[in-house]
């Protein structure tokens, strides 16, 4: 039974019993009335003596807990949509994320014919230190086998995730050898990085993508910008499409990296909050030079601080679709079985005064997300963004340019979304991951034929997709529900270049899948040229 449904029968069972009691009561068949009003006589002792009755009087077994959960969660959800309750798996789960590392054997894998398989070990991770490879097939995990066998992803990070210095037992198969070779792997903590690319896109412009702000998100631009500044870099294209959100003090310091001494990044103020502003200092990396901040509608919260905060400073150029509207700030405080509540107790504001959350009704969270997903269907659609501005909400930059309020993030140059003109066979190659299967099970069939490109960049510079290979790749859409004969349109290239990313990636690392496939993202190449219209 998934949690809303949890939520709701929870809801049911406990007004039902109140208004029984109720009933029961006034009637007198039972004198309860005294010790209830004596003994249960504020908010919280009410919920206790429902649960209590529910517990020991129901007519049948009843999971206290997974009631509870229910009931706080949609208790929660009528404040706001974003006022959330965690179990405490979920909370763990998320925290991983967010705080940058998780403790492990340190493997991406892909699970082929229920064999466990390995797509890269994590650079400096227990795994590649132990001597894993790309391709290698995980047999046996401490001497039980596990091939052959049932096993989904869940299933395989319940065996490999533990405990640093904890060790776990691999039975490995490697192309062209015999027997299983034995590993013996110390568990470790594991890095993740919410920077999932960066490099120089020309001679003269940057380019960084960050998926999420994470505890380690502003160290990890600051490496990137670095980085890129030796490169000679002059111009950015930061990249936050996508980008969800994290924390708030990850994303002012990333923020600070683009902006003067003195400028206001965000404030944020609530009912029982006084207004908390956040200000730039003069540490930045690239307070000068020109910046293209890209974001879309799946950019929230933390990246909407961020692109209004260059915004309203008029910092460089925000190009993309409009962000997701997500401007409630949450203060989590937890509870004593591990589990926590993400309570909203302020709104975030832009330096010009806008409020970034847009609209939502009260009580009504599916409301809330489908008004955001018609508006991503209309997008898919080719139509053009029909937010309405209201005077009330207009709003001036520091140098006196209009932007609104309202609801998210307005782009100062709008894309379409690009995979709208993209032809049907196309987008059946994409979304049903055709493209990327293939070319997987290509490189891992392949792999000693690739030992001649001996680095990353040799692989970009002399390897192109053969047509017998395209053939190969058509036969195999065809047998997985793609028909050669639906139209290609002008797509080729561009399904042969993916193509080639993926094999880079499957032969060495993520970064020269993106270095690829950088030349094919319709939103960066439209967004090059802006860079000539931003005046220093």
């Amino acid at each position: 039974m998934n949690r809303s449904k949890a939520a709701f029968i929870g809801l049911i069972a406990v007004f039902s019993i109140l208004i029984i009691y109720y009933l029961i009561s006034n009637k007198q068949k039972i004198d309860k009335s005294f010790i209830y009003q004596n003994k249960y006589n504020s908010i919280s002792d009410k919920l206790s003596y429902v649960l209590e009755l529910i517990n020991e009087d129901y007519v049948d077994p009843v999971n206290i807990d997974s009631l509870t959960d229910g009931y706080i969660a949609s208790f929660l959800q009528r404040l706001d949509p974003h006022s959330t309750y965690l179990t405490k798996e979920e909370l763990k789960k998320e925290q991983e994320s967010l705080d940058g590392n998780f403790e492990g054997i340190g493997i991406q894998f892909r699970i082929i014919e229920d064999t466990i398989v390995v797509i890269q070990p994590v650079k400096k991770g227990p795994s590649i230190k132990a001597g894993i490879m790309a391709g290698d097939r995980i047999v046996t995990i401490n001497d039980t086998i596990r091939a052959g066998k049932k096993i989904d992803n869940n299933d395989v990070v319940r065996l490999l995730k533990g405990k640093k210095g904890t060790k776990v037992k691999l039975g490995i198969k490697r192309e062209g050898i015999k027997n299983l070779i034995p590993f013996i792997v110390r568990r470790g903590v594991i890095p993740t990085f919410s920077v999932e690319y960066y490099g120089m896109i020309d001679k003269k412009t940057g380019y960084i993508r960050l998926s999420q702000f994470s505890q380690t998100s502003s160290q990890e631009v600051r490496d990137a910008l670095k980085s890129l500044l030796k490169d000679n870099m002059q111009q950015l294209i930061f990249d936050l499409r996508g980008n969800g959100g994290g924390y708030l003090q990850q994303a002012y310091q990333v923020a600070d990296e683009f902006l003067s001494e003195g400028n206001l990044i965000v404030y944020t103020e609530g009912r029982n909050r006084d207004r908390d502003e956040l200000i730039a200092t003069n540490e930045g990396l690239f307070e000068e030079g020109k910046l293209i901040v890209l974001i879309d509608e799946f950019s929230a919260s933390a990246s909407e601080i961020v692109s209004g905060a260059m915004q309203d400073n008029d910092r460089g150029m925000i190009i993309g679709r409009r962000t997701f509207g997500k401007g409630l700030v949450q203060e989590q405080r937890m509870l004593p079985d591990g589990s926590a509540i993400r309570l909203t107790i302020a709104r975030y504001y832009t330096p010009s005064g806008r409020c970034i959350q847009r609209p939502y009704p009260t009580g009504d969270p599916e409301g809330y997300f489908n008004d955001f997903i018609q508006r991503y269907a209309s997008m898919v659609r080719g139509e053009k963004d029909t937010i309405i501005h209201n005077d009330s909400l207009k709003y001036t930059t520091k140098k006196g340019r209009i932007v609104y309020g309202g609801g998210g993030i307005e782009p100062d140059v709008e894309l379409p979304y690009y995979n709208y003109h993209k032809s049907e066979y196309y987008l059946q190659l994409i979304s049903k991951g055709i493209l990327y299967k293939f070319c997987f099970d290509y490189v891992d069939k392949n792999r000693n034929s690739f030992k001649k490109y001996s680095t990353g960049e040799k692989f970009i510079q002399d390897f192109q997709v053969s047509e017998s290979l395209y053939e190969d790749m058509r036969n195999y859409a065809q047998k997985n529900g793609v028909e050669k004969n639906i139209p290609i349109g002008n797509d080729k290239e561009t399904i042969l270049e993916i193509m080639k990313a993926y094999i880079a990636q499957g032969l060495f690392e993520d970064k020269y899948y993106y270095s690829i496939f950088l030349h094919l993202d319709d939103d960066v190449q439209k967004a090059l040229p802006y860079f000539s219209k931003i005046k220093e």
